[in-house]
């Protein structure tokens, strides 16, 4: 403990020394100096003297004056430093009495400002939302629709429906195997975000929406249409296909039985490439690349240098002159011609650097194809073609992706689907450049009032986008592979979490009579998980769906109010319930348009 004023020992004018207790002198015959101490404290600040050694100079003290005399100037002076400190700790005082307002927080406003982010909720909770003072200033959920009901209650009452909120950015990821409902649970998602129907809930704003398709089945003859292109069935939903300049006849021919669907090649403009796409396009990673690769990337560089230079865009016509006068080996030019190539036939055929000058020239094919946002507008990249990788595809996508991204519109939400993810994200660099920029997306989601939706067989294509989607959609599936994945990256599948839930469990179940009463719920509740193997019952529950069954986890989705009243006190306390480390189980919805995905049986 620091040691007193009086406790210190200090020395007169004249050498005498005077202590706590005990005095050489009366108080009249005291030096000036101690007198002005005891009286008057403030106005003698005592410094520190200065030693060699610290320990010494932390316990001794000199007074601000070195003369043996105490001047009248000096005793201002020392006045005037007392009365700055004062000012000073005054001031650092009043301004910690900011820090009250900054930390203080009103519990309604933390649920609301929590809630209105909320990727689902139930009705319970939309109640509850409105009835928070917030609620008259901000309006609550503004763009929601109905996604499914709980298992357990999908024909009983309206509070156990589940419903999707548009208003917030989110993400979803669905997996399961064919014709368990994951394209109908796609199509379903996609309803909410561009169909504005009282069935569903409110939707004043409709969205713009582009989805992603390629199928390895197709023929000249025939093929299967996107099932989300049977949303032109709704009179509202403008549905558009962009299809390979190369199947465009087929493509139309596909899509014709559809009334409402307006076939267009995918061309691109020289406006609508940039360094970026390009290297994209070409694959360009931080791993070893082959001697032409590297090439591609200094001209890229060099070109780019000359655009912050000159401020014009990207030339294609100049970076091939570029490409020619390297004199590149026909070994390494192969490869390089061959995607060069391939993007060649999706741009405009004026700015076709190998097309034929005798070529027919169409309006719609110079002027290449509008990204302008449309509300209530789906354009759906159907690549299924011959002539078009699975790889290439990719790389394709990706460009369409940050165009759809790039014309960008704050009135207008946007949602980008991925159906079929497996059958074109595979292992190769393609995949995974279309894997990172959508790992990017959605970081970036609420900056970009972006909705991004994956529908695939497997969850195996990318364990890390598992990571970041706030929703995950297991259908029914019979892989042990595929749940270990789901395992190391949902909360509701991992040991831990199913341990927790174990001990809430039986902590309910350890609460008195009493207290089990006067506990109620309403909304949704978790599948319980009572297994001393919890990864093998989950398995069980997942094989056991049925078709437009699903297991959803969503760790910040609100799904119920619990009410608690406690001892004789007639008020309940409500507090909104997130899922957290839960699992639902819910039926998913029917759909408001055309079904496209019905099995086709053998009579």
């Amino acid at each position: 403990m620091a040691p007193t004023a009086e406790d210190i020992l200090c020395e007169d004018m004249e050498g005498l020394r005077v202590t706590k207790g005990g005095s050489a002198m009366g108080h009249a015959q005291q030096p000036t100096a101690l007198r002005s101490l005891k009286t008057s404290p403030e106005r003698r600040v005592m410094k520190p003297m200065s030693h060699g050694n610290d320990s010494a100079s932390s316990n001794s003290f000199t007074s601000d004056s070195d003369d043996d005399s105490y001047s009248e100037d000096e005793d201002e002076d020392e006045s005037s430093d007392g009365n700055s400190v004062q000012q000073t700790t005054g001031t650092t005082a009043r301004r910690l009495m900011y820090l009250p307002d900054l930390l203080h927080r009103l519990p309604s406003q933390d649920d609301f400002n929590e809630i209105m982010s909320s990727p689902l909720f139930t009705k319970p909770v939309w109640d509850y939302v409105h009835s928070l003072p917030a609620s008259t200033r901000i309006p609550a959920f503004s763009q929601y629709a109905l996604l499914g009901a709980s298992s357990d209650d999908f024909q009983g009452s309206s509070d156990g429906g589940l419903f999707y909120n548009i208003t917030a950015p989110s993400s979803v990821f669905i997996c399961g195997n064919q014709g368990s409902g994951k394209s109908h649970t796609l199509s379903c998602f996609l309803e909410n975000c561009l169909v504005p129907s009282g069935k569903l809930g409110s939707l004043p704003r409709p969205l713009t929406g582009i989805v992603f398709h390629y199928d390895t089945f197709v023929s000249d003859l025939d093929g299967t249409p996107c099932e989300a292109a049977y949303l032109a069935s709704h009179p509202n939903v403008n549905v558009r296909v962009l299809c390979p300049p190369t199947n465009v006849r087929t493509i139309k021919h596909i899509y014709s039985r559809l009334p409402g669907v307006i076939v267009e090649e995918l061309r691109l403009r020289d406006s609508d490439l940039n360094t970026k796409r390009m290297l994209d396009l070409m694959a360009v990673g931080s791993g070893s690349m082959p001697l032409y690769m590297h090439v591609v990337q200094r001209v890229l560089r060099d070109m780019r240098i000359e655009q912050q230079t000159t401020g014009h865009t990207f030339n294609y016509r100049q970076f091939k002159r570029l490409l020619d006068a390297e004199n590149l080996t026909p070994i390494q030019t192969v490869p390089l011609q061959q995607r060069l190539e391939t993007l060649e036939s999706f741009m405009v055929k004026q700015q076709d650097p190998i097309q034929s000058k005798s070529s027919k020239r169409t309006k719609k094919a110079s002027s290449g194809t509008d990204w302008t946002p449309k509300a209530g507008q789906l354009t759906i990249v159907d690549l299924s073609c011959p002539c078009v990788t699975s790889e290439m595809a990719c790389s394709l996508f990706n460009i369409c992706l940050s165009l759809f991204l790039e014309h960008n519109d704050p009135s207008i939400g946007r949602v980008a689907a991925l159906d079929e993810a497996h059958k074109y994200m595979g292992d190769s660099a393609d995949a995974q450049t279309l894997t990172n920029t959508l790992l990017s997306t959605i970081r970036l989601q609420r900056h970009l009032a972006l909705r991004v939706i994956i529908s695939t067989q497997e969850p195996t294509i990318s364990p890390k986008l598992l990571d970041l989607c706030n929703i995950t959609i297991v259908h029914r599936f019979q892989s042990p592979d595929w749940l270990q994945v789901l395992k190391s990256h949902l909360a509701g599948l991992s040991t831990a979490s199913k341990i927790q839930l174990v001990d809430d469990q039986e902590r309910r179940k350890s609460n008195d009579a009493i207290f089990r009463s006067a506990t109620t719920f309403d909304g949704i509740r978790g599948v319980d998980i009572n297994s001393n193997n919890p990864t093998l019952e989950m398995m069980s529950h997942i094989v056991k769906l049925r078709t437009g069954e699903a297991l959803i986890f969503a760790p910040s989705a609100f799904v119920g109010l619990e009410r608690k009243s406690r001892g004789k006190n007639p008020q309940a306390v409500v507090t909104p319930k997130r899922l957290d480390h839960d699992v639902m189980r819910v039926r998913i919805r029917a759909r408001v348009t055309a079904d496209g995905g019905r099995s086709m049986m053998a009579i």
